[in-house]
């Protein structure tokens, strides 16, 4: 997963993001809508987005779902321990 994660370049995400809105700003400039949302609409359905968006990312970087996570989980549990014994 990680491998791949870095293999994602977001200069070209960035990119697109940015022809997107420039091409949509040029045509409402000129008078025409391409989306067919209000303000209202657009920040109604960003809002939703961002929190769950937020909501996978905090439960997936709280818990260990991977093989590693759950073995560092253990070693970590087992130096608390032996830390708590030697007090």
């Amino acid at each position: 997963m990680k491998e791949k994660l870095q293999k994602i370049n977001n200069k070209w995400v960035r990119l697109v993001v940015f022809v997107i809105v420039a091409v949509n700003s040029g045509f409402m400039m000129a008078g025409y809508e391409l989306l067919p949302f209000d303000n209202d609409q657009i920040v109604t359905g960003l809002s939703i987005f961002a929190m769950i968006l937020s909501e996978i990312w905090n439960h997936w970087k709280n818990n260990s779902y991977t093989g590693e996570a759950q073995e560092a989980d253990r070693i970590l549990k087992a130096s608390k321990d032996d830390k708590a014994r030697w007090k």
